[in-house]
């Protein structure tokens, strides 16, 4: 057992946990500054036209904006039109709105890959169970299925395979979760803040779980006069 190299990537995942939390946070930060300034301009516009017919939030939802208009920066994208309805705005950034949802889906990938071709190798590298060099192919993974597994990675890798694999409905091997169980075969896989929330408490969980697996046992101390301890 490579206790150093142990420590070693528990330091490393502790740090691209907290770079994954702390860009979900980022992010979800963004989308309520966006929804906010987009109502706000709604309302700035609504109370400039008084009584007026138009001066309403229904019709204002019609009514197009600019990514200029919204951040001050002139962001212009290459392929694709830089005007947006105000109501789609103001939706996909709603609290769990659809940018929420996509940002977990693309949180639970990022994490999988991480985890499956690179952290758990090295564990099981570091643990002994496979040689310097090993790569992610059949043979490792039959290895690390009885030497490296551990339920919240499971439940993720059935996450994540319903994201990629099944236009992000829950496939039937979701079932097979042990700590998520918030969906069936059939459900859409939406990721809200509360359910990623849980998500990465559980993550963190496991980061403590691999700092204990770092700590090599303590060897006896012989005292003058006593026994063993």
């Amino acid at each position: 057992m490579n206790y150093r190299r142990l420590r070693d990537l528990f330091n490393e995942f502790a740090a691209k946990l907290e770079e994954q939390h702390t860009y979900y946070l980022d992010s979800i930060i963004g989308f309520s500054v966006l929804h906010d300034r987009m109502v706000a301009k709604q309302l700035d516009v609504m109370k400039f036209l008084g009584e007026h017919e138009y001066a309403s939030e229904e019709f204002l939802d019609t009514c197009t904006t600019l990514y200029k208009e919204l951040s001050g920066k002139d962001l212009v994208p290459m392929t694709l039109s830089p005007v947006m309805q105000q109501g789609r705005v103001k939706a996909r950034n709603r609290e769990n709105g659809e940018n929420t949802l996509i940002l977990g889906a693309n949180c639970i990938v990022a994490l999988y890959s991480y985890w499956e071709e690179y952290l758990r190798i090295e564990i099981g590298i570091a643990k002994g169970v496979l040689g310097i060099g090993a790569r992610n192919d059949e043979q490792t993974r039959q290895v690390l299925n009885q030497h490296v597994a551990y339920d919240i990675w499971g439940d993720i890798r059935h996450l994540r395979n319903s994201i990629v694999h099944n236009n992000g409905l829950a496939y039937s091997k979701i079932t097979g979760c042990n700590i998520i169980k918030c969906f069936k075969p059939g459900d859409k896989v939406e990721l809200d803040f509360e359910k990623m929330r849980a998500v990465f408490l559980l993550l963190a969980d496991f980061r403590n779980e691999l700092s204990s697996l770092s700590i090599p046992p303590r060897k006896g101390i012989r005292l003058p006069g006593r026994s063993n301890i």
